[in-house]
């Protein structure tokens, strides 16, 4: 394996797949990650009538109903149980009868509830037939391989017919597939109970079934696909829903378990694994299917005899040892492998030599006995491989590998390699635990051609030594340990990014800037107030920065307005003089002409000079205090040149209005929150009033109308004349405007 970077590391797995690696009992997560292979975990303790009962016979039968409740069969006293979906309590099926009975069962085995009706499929196994149970009543409703009632429990060989059935499972479409154990077949039933005489034909035609005894049908991708246990050889064979041979990428059929299965029996095929039980062994063994069937592991936990395994649709697998014991449950992917490894081919990331510096293994551990020890072999022959032994304990005993330290469970992740430099690393890795726990690593990083701290010493430090390399092993270690600092300094700018900066420094960076963080906000608020810190100080001060202050911090839409904006000063309007021209020649009045007759005297508009609608009256002297007009005793002050007409102004200058709405207010604490940012935003000279708009008509507060009450809208003043509205006695008011000048044609009272 080359790598292909300009840098001086590479990662050895890329693109999540681990390329030149091998691996053993391990498994190839989602996200790329190895870790042991997981097992089922059996949940709470193992009952104590198993651990010294005898393997049973023949398989068992589980089969779980919609609603959760299971049923499962004791042979030797030809009994069915009902686990109930709800309160879980136990008891025998009694609407079953005995043997003696016609309907009655004679060593019940498999149990079968399919998906597309509800009832109970029982293998009646030395009654040679199947009987089907509606699932509401348990009342018989048909029987499969009974001729007639004179000989309906004697074994045939013909197709339909059986001879001590044992196993059954059906797939999607309503098929039923029987393990036929006295007449080494396994039959096919269409939903309608017919029998499918080719697809036995096919399979026997395949001759890799000897005796088969168990089966497990799964539904996959579109296809079927059916998982045969087979006593005399010890092994798994797969088939499709006809009768073929599922084959693997080379053409060959599929079969798995040989050599580890020893008395196989019960089955059941999920599409991450196949789960087998051995009574030899007294444990459940899983098979991984993305690894093309191999061996997984043990259950963890579960030793005792197996009959039986069916899924309960709640992720947890259930164990039946065919005795009148409740089946037990394993939890999928709970446990793990006890031990693992993996190994790589020759690594090259130049095509020259190299000096290997550095291993470092990404890593997390999942439980407290979870370990991973790391190896590697430099050589500049590429054939020069170290070998593997999968079969002992000690698969790295090849003296050419390097463990990371002489401790077998030291957990070192992070290796010096060091050494001469060579083409090639070789790595390789025991993965390990106790059933509950799992390294789990999903990068190793090789680095090369490091510029160390050695570089940084007096010459006389990099010359040829005695010790070796002992000096640049003591400063690699020292690198270690400021591996983060390091890494830190180098990555600075993520800390003044809000962004992507870690939460807990969020309020160091909102501190370089002056901010406040509101310890309520959640983390999303707190990262957006320190990034729109800079550009809202840059309006802070202004209208525009205060509102929007106020709808950041406070959460409040305010009106605010600055009377000085709108301030107008009502004044007498001034006489303007028009002309009527007659010749052309220029006058004193501005017209052309040699002569020019005055008219009557006309005056300026006043339409934007209305007291008490668009002007108001000045509250001082533009000159401040004037000798006989406003200079009272102790009541006035002289001002210079430079600050005439400022007395105008006194009253609006340097303050401003903030108005909210009732309804922006419904909590007690925003009002002060409003006062909080209003005073930190502020210009510091400026003051300001906060007021709240009340609604205008309120029931038994603001209520009476014309008074101090207003419906749809402010009133419309009355005109004067108006023969619907009030009539002033003599002569009409002037108005203000239109031809009467206060104080030129119009006088006021």
């Amino acid at each position: 394996m080359e790598g292909n970077n300009k840098t001086n590391f590479s990662y050895l797995n890329r693109d999540g797949e681990w390329p030149d690696f091998h691996r053993s009992g391990l498994e190839l997560l989602d996200d790329g990650s190895l870790q042991l292979y997981s097992v089922p975990l059996l949940e709470g303790e193992l009952p104590a009538a198993l651990e010294d009962a005898e393997a049973p016979s023949g398989p068992s039968g589980i089969a779980v109903a919609q609603d959760g409740t299971i049923f499962y069969t004791d042979p030797d006293n030809d009994r069915i149980f009902r686990i109930d979906g709800c309160d879980a309590s136990i008891q025998v099926v009694r609407c079953i009868g005995s043997r003696l009975e016609p309907v009655g069962l004679n060593t019940p085995r498999g149990l079968l509830i399919p998906k597309y009706r509800p009832a109970l499929f029982v293998a009646d196994s030395n009654n040679n037939r199947l009987q089907i149970f509606d699932l509401s009543s348990l009342q018989l409703v048909d029987i499969w391989g009974q001729v007639d009632s004179a000989n309906g429990t004697q074994p045939g060989t013909e197709p339909g017919r059986f001879d001590t059935p044992w196993s059954l499972d059906g797939d999607a479409d309503g098929n039923v597939y029987v393990v036929d154990y006295g007449n080494n077949r396994v039959q096919k039933f269409n939903r309608a109970g017919i029998v499918v005489p080719e697809f036995w034909e096919t399979m026997r035609q395949a001759a890799l079934l000897s005796r088969p005894s168990g089966i497990g049908v799964l539904a996959t991708q579109g296809a079927t696909l059916l998982y045969i246990l087979d006593e005399a050889t010890r092994s798994v064979f797969v088939f499709d829903a006809n009768g073929n041979t599922a084959n693997d990428s080379a053409g060959n059929p599929i079969t798995f378990g040989s050599g580890v299965l020893q008395t196989p029996m019960g089955i059941a095929a999920s599409e991450e694994a196949v789960y087998i039980g051995d009574n030899q062994l007294r444990r459940v063994l899983s098979f991984k299917t993305a690894d093309g069937y191999s061996f997984a592991g043990e259950a963890v936990g579960y030793q005792g005899p197996v009959a039986a395994l069916a899924f309960d649709g709640k992720g947890s697998l259930l164990v039946h040892a065919g005795t009148e014991v409740a089946p037990v449950r394993l939890t999928i992917g709970k446990g793990y492998r006890t031990r693992g490894l993996m190994w790589s081919e020759a690594i090259q990331v130049r095509q020259r030599e190299v000096y290997w510096h550095r291993l470092q293994a990404v890593i997390k551990r999942i439980g407290t006995e979870a370990h991973l020890r790391l190896f590697v072999h430099t050589s500049n022959d590429q054939a020069d491989q170290p070998s593997i032994d999968l079969v002992n304990a000690d698969a790295f005993s090849d003296s050419r590998w390097r463990p990371a330290s002489s401790e077998p469970f030291s957990d070192i992740d992070d290796l010096f390699l060091g050494g001469d430099p060579a083409f090639f690393l070789w790595v390789g890795a025991l993965f390990s635990g106790e059933g509950l726990s799992t390294p789990v690593v999903s990068q190793l990083r090789a680095e090369f051609d490091h510029e160390s701290y050695l570089e940084f010493l007096p010459a006389i430090y990099r010359s040829p030594s005695p010790c070796d390399d002992v000096l640049l092993r003591f400063l690699s270690l020292f690198e270690t340990f400021l591996t983060g600092t390091e890494e830190s300094i180098r990555n600075l700018s993520v800390f003044f990014d809000p962004a992507v900066i870690p939460a807990e420094f969020l309020s160091w960076l909102a501190g370089w800037l002056a901010l406040d963080l509101d310890e309520n906000w959640d983390e999303a608020k707190k990262r957006q107030a320190i990034a729109r810190a800079f550009d809202m100080y840059s309006r802070r001060g202004t209208a525009r920065g205060l509102r929007e202050a106020l709808r950041f911090f406070a959460g409040v839409d305010a009106v605010i307005e600055e009377p000085i904006l709108s301030a107008e000063w009502w004044a007498l309007p001034a006489e303007s003089i028009s002309c009527e021209c007659k010749r052309t020649a220029q006058s004193q009045c501005g017209c052309k002409g040699s002569s020019a007759r005055p008219k009557e005297r006309t005056w300026d508009e006043t339409e934007n000079s209305v007291l008490g609608v668009t002007t108001m009256l000045a509250p001082a002297h533009p000159q401040g205090a004037v000798v006989g007009a406003t200079a009272t005793l102790d009541q006035s002050h002289l001002i210079s040149n430079a600050e005439f007409g400022a007395p105008l102004f006194s009253d609006v200058a340097d303050r401003f209005t903030v108005q909210l709405y009732r309804g922006q207010l419904n909590c007690p604490e925003t009002l002060d929150r409003v006062r909080e940012v209003i005073i930190r935003e502020k210009p510091a000279h400026t003051t300001y009033d906060l007021c709240v708009i009340e609604p205008s008509l309120r029931i038994g507060y603001q209520a009476r109308v014309g008074i101090d009450a207003v419906v749809a809208g402010p009133p419309e003043p009355t005109g004067i004349g108006d023969e619907r509205g009030a009539v002033l006695g003599g002569q009409p008011a002037a108005r203000i405007g239109a031809g009467n000048i206060l104080g030129i044609t119009t006088r006021v009272g």
